[in-house]
This record gives C-alpha cells, sequence and structure tokens, in this order.
C-alpha cells in the first residue's frame, strides 16, 4: 500500500470563507453614519472594540447592509467605510443613523496597542554558549549531534566535495 499523495488538499485555498452566514443572533453598536463618499458609507466607531475587515454592517432589525472596506483615523476615535451591498444606495441613510455588527466580528483594542515592557528580573544564563543554540556549538552546519548535518556544509555525503585540484 503506498503512502504518497494522501493528505493533499486538505487546508489549503481558505475553505469557504466567503458564504453567507445569515442574520447573528445578537447585534451591538458600532457606530453612527458621518458621511456618504463616492457610494459607500464613513461611520464613526462608537465601540470600544475593532471590527474585522469584511465584518458585514447590519441595521437595528438585523438586515445586512454591507461589509467593512477601511478602518482608518486616529486609534482612540477611528472610523470605518462600509461598501454597500449592490441593492443598497448610501443616500437612503441619514446622518448619525446608528449601524450595528455581529460581536462575534469584533477584536479588544488592545490587540493594537504596543505591549507594555515586560518586569525587568534577574538575567538567565542560557546554555549553549555562542548564539544560544540547542544543538551546543557553531552555526551554519557545525554541532553534528542526532540527525546533524543538515543545510549547508554538513558531512561528506553523496556528491564528492567539488573543486579540489587533485588534492584530497
Amino acid at each position: 500500500m503506498s503512502f504518497r499523495g494522501r493528505g493533499r488538499g486538505r487546508g489549503r485555498g481558505g475553505g469557504g470563507r466567503n458564504y453567507d452566514e445569515g442574520p447573528p443572533e445578537s447585534v451591538v453598536k458600532i457606530g453612527k453614519l458621518m458621511n456618504s463618499c463616492e457610494g459607500d458609507l464613513v461611520l464613526r466607531a462608537d465601540n470600544d472594540m475593532v471590527p474585522y475587515f469584511n465584518a458585514p454592517i447590519y441595521l437595528e432589525n438585523k438586515q445586512q447592509i454591507g461589509k467593512i472596506d477601511e478602518i482608518f483615523g486616529p486609534i482612540n476615535e477611528y472610523m470605518m467605510s462600509v461598501k454597500l451591498m449592490p441593492n443598497m444606495t448610501a443616500d437612503s441613510f441619514k446622518r448619525k443613523q446608528p449601524f450595528y455588527i455581529n460581536p462575534m466580528k469584533l477584536l479588544p483594542m488592545s490587540r493594537f496597542l504596543p505591549k507594555p515592557p515586560a518586569p525587568k528580573g534577574p538575567k538567565v544564563k542560557r546554555l549553549g554558549g555562542a548564539g544560544g543554540s540547542f544543538r551546543g556549538r557553531g552555526g551554519r552546519g557545525g554541532g553534528r549531534g542526532r540527525g546533524g548535518g543538515r543545510g549547508r556544509g554538513g558531512g561528506r555525503g553523496r556528491g564528492g566535495g567539488g573543486f579540489n585540484r587533485g588534492r584530497r
């Protein structure tokens, strides 16, 4: 029995990310309409969380009106543009009208802020000498313990040593 070719095609190509998920169980307010621009809506965020790109945007009655196209502006008062569905027009919405999003399509703001510096403590001495490599010594091709000899310069396996002008 041959095992060649098993497992091909699994997990490739993103598999079904673009399907219609239907209306969510609940929606939370994401922002209010500021303006319309070139057929898109520009919303000012009212939420402390950040939406995914291409996250569906809904009215309060859970009717989808479009998807998030871009997120821009300062991090503490960001805005977003919404690409409307083909049957929608930007003129049909009133200024300051609220819009909603599935709470599962939001990320915490802390994900986009710099991490606080790690507390300084006693330094831990690492084993392995130069470079801190777990193999011990040597960079490329060095440290031929178990399974060594990988990469460049490892071992004198197949083929000769290349060009040597008659010397050994």
